[in-house]
This record gives structure tokens, C-alpha cells and sequence, in this order.
């Protein structure tokens, strides 16, 4: 059976419309045709390539790092128009990709169902010999970082064993980004930093991501969530995102269930479920957590620390601190 009867099969919409990259029949793979090697350095162990993307594709950038059973590729591309590739890979690994921005779906030869993937959202799987096609659309930038990790570095680490990781076509795969995987994925291409010390970073961070994405995973578990859908789920995640963007605004619940379009209860419900907190203790404890940060790492005065962590004047800030911290905020900058 051909790509395009497969696809056909599959009945996705607007897949006539669209570039068709087999890269099984092309023998290559999906850097080595949509862009061109700009660079590429070794060092310590330290595999770096950058390529260009070909203007018959689009515009953009590929960043693939290789070293210690590891492989990171960086994404950030605009497509001139939509991209379906199909891939058959053999070999198995545990790969973990974090969309930041742009769409993609991931379809099967058999007859699990397809995934969509958007903007900020992520998975964590064990693959074993991937056969199948996906497409990333046109609509918007791609931004993504994918990391795959070999049996040997598991094996390594102790990550083999004791870990049910999940398989690509498992339920409730896609999962939102959280705020602390945002934060390192931000800078994770270390451009400043070269030869060994990058290595030993990047190898710190990769650590890091799949530490925080396991949590992730069984957080999920634990709470026994009730969750209608992913959207649902992401939606949850995006409020949360907001409250910790925005510390020196106050959002009621009902401009917050406004805002998401949730019904009040639903949201105070589930967000406790899932983050084991009230909305309102969730706001105190970040804000208590920043107004802390910045006493310790700066000099700001603290009437403009309580303006930035949503209190009217420093008297209120300061009489909520002691309540939060048993000192006043004066007392424990003073006691650093």
C-alpha cells in the first residue's frame, strides 16, 4: 500500500492539500530533506549540527545535539505549506517531545486513534520500531524540542527498571508543559557555553526534564483525576500559568472562570484536585515564594516588591509576609 492511499485511508482533512515526504521510500531522513547543514563541531563528545531550512519549505532552523546515548533536536521553522511525512523506524527508545508552539498530528498504520498535538503540550513514550506518518501544519510556527534516549543511557542511569513508561498510542499521552520545564527548555541550547562544560549541562538538563516530566506523569496518576478531556486538562494548566504570569493582579474565581470559559465550581474543584491547592492558597504561596526570591536577590524597595506581588501598599505586603514567613519581610533581608 502506498503513502497516499494510507493517507487516504485515514481520511484526515485537507491531506491533498499538502507536501508528502515518504521518507522511507526517499532513504533519508526528515533534516536531511526539508533542510541544508549550515555547521557542525565536535567537541568533548559533543555532537552540534545546525541546518537551514530550504526555501521550497519554508523558512527556519534545526539544532541537533548527539552525545552519551543521547540525541536532542531543536525545531523552529514556518512551513509554506502543511508537511506529511511518514516514517517506519526501527529500534526502540524513550522519547520525549515538548511542542512550544504550532500543531502537529500523529497518525498509525493501524487502527489506533490519531493524536493531536498543539502548542504548548508534550508526551513522554517508549517507542518500540514506529511506523506511521505525521503532519505539521502551516498555520503557525513550529517550535519544538525533541529528546530521545537510548536502552544503553537508561540502562546507565537505572531508568529501565521499576518505570512503566508509556507507549505512543497509550490513552491520555499528551500532556500540558509545565511552568519549571518552560524555564529550562527556554534555554536549553546553552549557545554562550561550549565543549565540556555544555555537555555536562545539557546532560544535567535532560536529567532534570525527564525527572520532572516522571513527576508529571504520576501526579497525574495519583490524583485520579476526572477529566472529561485533554483540553480540559490543558485548560487547567493554562490558568495556572496565568496566576503565576500575572502575581500582581488578583483574579477572582469568576473572572478566572470567565476568562477560560469553566463553570466556577468545575474550576475550583478540579484545580484542587489536580494541584492540591485552592486557587486562593496557590495565589498566597507563589506570591509569598516571588516576594522571597527578590528580597533575597535584590535591592528593590519593598513598597515596589508588594506592588509586583499584587498587595496595595507595603503595610498589607508586610503584615501578609509575617503571616506566611513568622518575620517581617525587613527582618529577614536584614538577617541575609
Amino acid at each position: 500500500m502506498n503513502l497516499k492511499r494510507r493517507i487516504t485511508n485515514k481520511k484526515r482533512r485537507d491531506f491533498d492539500n499538502c507536501k508528502i515526504l515518504d521518507l522511507e521510500a526517499l532513504k533519508s531522513s526528515f533534516i536531511n530533506i526539508v533542510a541544508v547543514e549550515k555547521c557542525k563541531n565536535k567537541q568533548c563528545g559533543l555532537l552540534c549540527m545546525e541546518y537551514k531550512v530550504l526555501p521550497e519549505f519554508g523558512v527556519g532552523s534545526i539544532i541537533e545535539f548527539q552525545f552519551n546515548c543521547i540525541s536532542i533536536l531543536i525545531s523552529n521553522f514556518l512551513l509554506s505549506s502543511d508537511l506529511v511525512i511518514y516514517e517506519k523506524s526501527e529500534g526502540d527508545r524513550l522519547q520525549l517531545s515538548f511542542l512550544l508552539e504550532g500543531e502537529k498530528i500523529i497518525s498509525f498504520d493501524n487502527n489506533s486513534k490519531d493524536i493531536l498535538y498543539e502548542s504548548q503540550e508534550s508526551y513522554m513514550a517508549f517507542i518500540k520500531n514506529f511506523e506511521g506518518f505525521y503532519r505539521i501544519t502551516k498555520s503557525k510556527p513550529f517550535r519544538e524540542v525533541k529528546i530521545k534516549l537510548s536502552n544503553e543511557f537508561l540502562d546507565q542511569h537505572g531508568l529501565n527498571t521499576g518505570l512503566d513508561y508509556k507507549k505512543i498510542t497509550d490513552k491520555n499521552l499528551i500532556i500540558p508543559i509545565s511552568n519549571d520545564l518552560l524555564t529550562i527548555l527556554s534555554d536549553i541550547e546553552l549557545k554562550a557555553i561550549k565543549g565540556l562544560p555544555r555537555k555536562i549541562l545539557l546532560e544535567a538538563k535532560v536529567l532534570e526534564i525527564l525527572a520532572i516530566q516522571i513527576s508529571c506523569y504520576n501526579d497525574l496518576i495519583s490524583n485520579s483525576l476526572n477529566i472529561k478531556s485533554d483540553k480540559q486538562l490543558k485548560v487547567l494548566y493554562q490558568v495556572k500559568q496565568l496566576i503565576q504570569n500575572n502575581l500582581d493582579k488578583n483574579y477572582s474565581i469568576n473572572q478566572l472562570a470567565s476568562e477560560f470559559g469553566l463553570n466556577e465550581n468545575l474550576l475550583k474543584a478540579k484545580f484542587k484536585k489536580l494541584f492540591n491547592s485552592t486557587i486562593h492558597q496557590f495565589y498566597i504561596d507563589e506570591k509569598m515564594k516571588r516576594a522571597k526570591e527578590l528580597l533575597k536577590t535584590t535591592q528593590i524597595p519593598i513598597y515596589e516588591i508588594a506592588e509586583e506581588v499584587g498587595y496595595k501598599n507595603a503595610t498589607h505586603f508586610s503584615a501578609a509576609f509575617k503571616r506566611y514567613y513568622k518575620e517581617t519581610p525587613n527582618k529577614f533581608r536584614n538577617a541575609l
